[in-house]
């Protein structure tokens, strides 16, 4: 028989069962306390909240979340999850819901959603699964609007691809290079230049395998500057492209230091190569115009005075018999002052009056001529390599001539010991941006190559100016003569040498459509006793023997010092019914009328006179362009008694 409890038992039983009761209250109110402040915190959150079920459907929501996405709790009872993914996302986001159903945890799961209005928002969040056994119930996800991120990310890009581009089609050079030398990166400008590739690069290509040996010193010494100094530092130097030529370079560089220490030194440069070679052109034409004009005077007035000596040892000369002892003294003198002409001629090349009298001709039996009348007595020999098809061009032949026996000279002296000189030409068409800088069209080229000792680097940039020359003898004329008839001929001379390597002169000529003529020249039979001459300049010495000259020459001579007294003279005689057949003009009468103006005038009144221009130096082309200016002939002073029977025989109709 059951004993019953008694009445304290039952008492001290409620009481616990109160506490027990008391307690499960308290836990109860403690853990909807903590649910309000879940609740709480997701509901104010920045992050976009939200649970849904295995279907799809949406659970929970919390309000950023409503915020960004736009949508009520109308929606959300009529939409499921893959409604608001965009449906560029919704195979990686189904793959992702089937992960969270088989309890995977998602950790940066990136995605785009779309809101009620229609806009994209990209968001990256953490999801996880709330199993009831081993039944899922819901998934839960935690996002963050990343748009911000994804433009700045998306426009970083675009920075670097815009730089990237940048860097790789500039034209100017760009490096970048460790501490120690080795090179980080190139553009592509850099490898066009030097020649290398990324395979150089990369294996361990260094900064200072390219520097010339001249300038390594120098380089070192800059390059400490650059990763220990902060700052721009300007560098000009010499570097060595991988096929071995050299090349002038300038520009900037700067280091990028890190913690205070060089993490690399970034460089721009550009190649002044051609740049320099331009600005030493215009400076030796600058130097050579300076010179010219003090030349051209010198030319003027030593020839009035080779004028009288020459025509009077010239006269004298066809007045001896060629038996009488003082004959051969003539001739000797004669000569001489014949090599002081040539000296005053090649002082002209340097003035603007010493332009050249061109006539259309092909020059290739002039190249070999002239090459090999200078080369008799030497022992170097000659080799040929000249195009057969060569261009025509438009040249005084004698003052080409006067080039190519420079360049000889100079090719012999440089081969003292013997040697061969080779002689090569062709035709060459350049264009807008090819090299030497000279305006597009058709030239031929001329190169003459030398097996000497070379030229010294710091002499290439002089061996053009006047008076400079490593021979003991000389007057250093020679390769500035050549300079400045090659310019006045519209071309250009260079040179490229070595020590050891020898010489190569190159002479760059345009070409002519013009058709050289392969008719003859006939002169012009003179009838002695029949002519009457005007002669006009202001030297009396020169009026004297041209006078004399003429009168030898059984012509009736007249003499005036300027051009006033020569329009005079010349209409009085018209007048007369006694006109002259032909007047030597002086070009220039320092304080008169000189040639050109006075030819103007005659012509004017008497558009048949025929008239030959003489002249010691001309500040204008009249010398070379005397048809233009109303000439029919031209006879360059000094001259002999022959040269000018010559041209009175071929002006005199």
């Amino acid at each position: 028989m059951a004993v019953e409890p008694s009445c304290e038992e039952l008492l001290k039983k409620i009481k616990q069962l109160e506490n027990e009761a008391s307690l499960r209250i308290r836990a109860m109110a403690e853990q909807n306390e903590r649910l309000e402040q879940y609740k709480t915190l997701a509901e104010n959150a920045n992050d976009l909240i939200h649970s849904v079920s295995p279907d799809g459907s949406f659970i929970y929501v919390n309000q950023a979340w409503r915020n960004a996405l736009g949508y009520n709790e109308e929606d959300l009872s009529r939409i499921k999850l893959m409604d608001i993914v965009d449906k560029a996302c919704h195979s990686r986001c189904r793959n992702i819901f089937n992960s969270l159903i088989q309890g995977q945890y998602i950790d940066r799961n990136e995605t785009t959603f779309i809101s009620k209005d229609g806009r994209k928002i990209e968001v990256e969040g953490r999801c996880n699964t709330r199993f009831e056994g081993d039944k899922p119930v819901a998934m839960t996800g935690i996002f963050r609007d990343i748009g911000q991120r994804v433009q700045n990310e998306l426009a970083l890009r675009e920075s670097e691809e815009k730089y990237r581009t940048l860097f790789e089609n500039a034209t100017d050079i760009i490096q970048a290079v460790r501490p120690d030398g080795l090179l980080l990166y190139v553009n592509h400008a850099w490898m066009k230049t030097f020649g290398y590739n990324q395979k150089d690069i990369d294996t361990g290509l260094s900064i200072f395998d390219l520097i010339s040996p001249d300038s390594q010193e120098h380089c070192q010494t800059i390059f400490k500057k650059v990763v220990s100094v902060e700052g721009v530092h300007h560098i000009e130097t010499d570097f060595v492209a991988k096929d071995g030529s050299n090349l002038l370079i300038e520009g900037n560089a700067c280091c990028k230091f890190q913690d205070g220490k060089p993490v690399e030194t970034q460089c721009i440069f550009r190649d002044v190569t051609e740049k320099t070679k331009m600005e030493t052109e215009l400076l030796k034409a600058q130097k050579i115009e300076s010179i010219g004009i003090f030349a051209g005077g010198i030319a003027h007035d030593f020839n009035n005075l080779l004028t009288a000596i020459l025509g009077n040892i010239s006269l004298a000369r066809v007045n001896i018999n060629p038996q009488d002892p003082i004959f051969s003294n003539l001739k000797e003198t004669e000569k001489a002052v014949l090599q002081a002409r040539s000296l005053t001629q090649q002082l002209l090349t340097f003035s603007k009056g010493g332009a050249p009298i061109k006539k259309t001709s092909t020059i290739t039996e002039l190249i070999k001529d002239s090459t090999s009348f200078t080369m008799r007595g030497t022992n170097v020999k000659s080799k040929y390599q000249l195009a057969e098809d060569l261009c025509p061009i438009e040249v005084d032949e004698g003052q080409l001539s006067q080039v190519i026996q420079n360049l000889v000279i100079n090719a012999c002296h440089a081969m003292a010991a013997g040697g061969v000189l080779t002689v090569t030409s062709e035709n060459l068409l350049l264009s807008e941006h090819d090299m030497p800088p000279l305006p597009p069209g058709q030239y031929i080229h001329l190169s003459f190559h030398d097996q000497g000792s070379g030229i010294a680097k710091e002499n290439l940039s002089k061996i053009f100016d006047p008076y400079f020359s490593n021979k003991k003898t000389g007057s250093g004329l020679g390769l500035a003569v050549a300079y400045s008839i090659i310019k006045k001929h519209g071309g250009l001379i260079t040179v490229d040498s070595e020590i050891g390597q020898g010489a190569t002169f190159s002479i760059y000529l345009p070409a002519t459509e013009k058709i050289v003529s392969t008719q003859e020249k006939v002169g012009k039979t003179f009838t002695p006793g029949t002519g009457k001459v005007l002669v006009m300049d202001d030297e009396e010495g020169i009026r004297e023997v041209a006078a004399k000259m003429l009168q030898h020459l059984s012509y009736e001579v007249d003499t005036a010092e300027d051009g006033e007294n020569t329009i005079e003279l010349y209409l009085r005689a018209k007048k007369e019914g006694k006109p002259f057949d032909v007047v030597i003009m002086d070009l220039t009468i320092p304080g008169g009328m000189g040639g050109k103006e006075t030819i103007e005038k005659i012509r004017s009144i008497d558009p048949t006179i025929k008239a030959i221009v003489s002249s010691g130096y001309a500040n204008d082309p009249i010398m070379a362009n005397f048809k233009n200016y109303g000439f029919n002939g031209v006879i360059p002073k000094p001259y002999q008694i022959e040269e000018l029977d010559k041209i009175l025989a071929e002006t005199v109709q």
